[in-house]
């Protein structure tokens, strides 16, 4: 894998990005020119980009924007990021090309020039409505811009009007079908955890119907789409002729074999207002390769689980809380816990609280070894208590001991 050749996209992407100030500059400091990357493992020595550059460079007045605003911007939507809006940029081509790539995930999916499709993501400054009426439109099918809430008159045009695709979140979908929406045949969902919560398809296609096509999707204001199922709903396909996926172990920077857990890190193929570069997203995934009948195969199987910031070292092993939160509900004990992490004669106790609910008692064993083997830790107790406290899901006690 590590001496694959550079793909062509990504190579000539990355002469387009050593012409931009910002960039340049990084990979002048670590001693690299675009011409030495001739394999993906040259790749690898390429420098990351973080939010926190990715930002300042916006800041940059001289000029606009800094590096990011070429000539031809012609939309610039706005994305909630700290206490401001962070402009996002696409020029005519970068619209094109993303529409492009998203008309063979539409196709993938099953829709048709004759299915009409309404849209419930916002509209207002934010990217989500105008991306997706975007590419619907341009692929030929019928859109309705309806944009977010109002669940009554939401209802009564999807209804009078034979919307047959629905854009929404998970959660706004299960509304409309409680409030008497006609069934659909196919849903984009977005903007909520969906693959990775164990059941949710299932209690969708409860409301919705059995035959419904679940189409989930992860992207980022700063870079969309990145990734959907198909049909198929064998995982999120990464669109690979957009986005060049890669996964690495979060503490080292080092790029992980795929079937392994760590953090996302995205650049653009072909982007040409605001390109990433290796960009760290703080996101946690894992990458397999699955050839899948709509003709991708690079596929995250459960989307995104999780976040760097939530990361601990227990017993010399990195955990991710939220690793705990999908197996318990794999286990369909809920989705509350607390874990407590203590010191104990210099070794790492691990202690799980778990709601009692009923049954949930019979499951402690697989439990305990579900979690083992995808923590590779040893959890010393799994308790069980009628309530659980408010607040953080888990409490590291080691440093307050240290401090006794």
């Amino acid at each position: 894998m590590d001496e694959k050749k550079l793909p062509e996209g990504l190579k000539k992407q990355l002469g387009y990005l050593y012409t931009l100030d910002f960039y340049r500059k990084k990979m002048d400091r670590a001693g690299i020119s675009p011409r030495d990357i001739l394999s993906l493992k040259d790749f690898e020595g390429v420098p990351f980009t973080t939010h926190g550059e990715f930002v300042k460079e916006m800041d940059r007045n001289n000029p606009p924007y800094g590096s990011f605003f070429p000539p031809g911007v012609v939309r610039i939507n706005l994305t909630p990021s700290g206490d401001h809006l962070l402009p996002i940029f696409h020029t005519a081509k970068d619209l094109e090309f993303m529409h492009q790539v998203c008309h063979r995930s539409l196709e993938a999916a099953g829709v048709t020039r004759n299915d009409v499709c309404a849209v419930t993501f916002g509209y207002h400054l934010f990217i989500a409505g105008l991306f997706y009426q975007g590419q619907i439109e341009t692929y030929g099918a019928k859109v309705i811009p309806l944009g977010p809430g109002e669940t009554s008159r939401a209802v009564d045009i999807i209804n009078r009007h034979n919307v047959t695709v629905l854009v929404a979140n998970p959660s706004f979908a299960l509304k409309l079908a409680s409030s008497g929406m006609n069934r659909i045949r196919i849903l984009f969902a977005g903007g909520e955890p969906l693959t990775s919560v164990p059941g949710y398809k299932d209690r969708i296609r409860q409301a919705l119907g059995q035959e419904l096509v679940i189409i989930d999707s992860y992207s980022m204001s700063e870079c969309i789409p990145i990734a959907r199922n198909c049909a198929m709903e064998t995982g999120l396909h990464i669109m690979d002729e957009f986005v060049y996926a890669e996964i690495i172990d979060p503490e080292t920077g080092k790029t992980l074999e795929n079937g392994h857990i760590g953090e996302l890190v995205l650049t653009h193929m072909k982007k040409e207002a605001q390109p990433l570069l290796r960009y760290r997203t703080g996101d946690l995934a894992e990458l397999v390769e699955t050839p899948c009948k709509c003709g991708r195969y690079m596929t995250m199987p459960r989307g995104i689980s999780g976040r760097t910031d939530e990361m601990l070292k227990v017993k010399g092993v990195k955990l991710y809380p939220s690793q705990i939160k999908t197996i318990i509900e794999e286990h369909g004990i809920g989705t509350g816990f607390r874990l407590t992490i203590r010191s104990e004669k210099g070794a790492d106790r691990l202690t799980l609280t778990l709601k009692d609910t009923s049954g949930a008692r019979s499951k402690t064993e697989s439990l305990r070894h579900a979690l083992r083997k995808a923590t590779l830790l040893n959890f010393n107790e799994i308790v069980f208590s009628d309530r659980l406290e408010e607040g953080p899901r888990f409490s590291d006690e080691r440093e307050m001991e240290k401090r006794k």
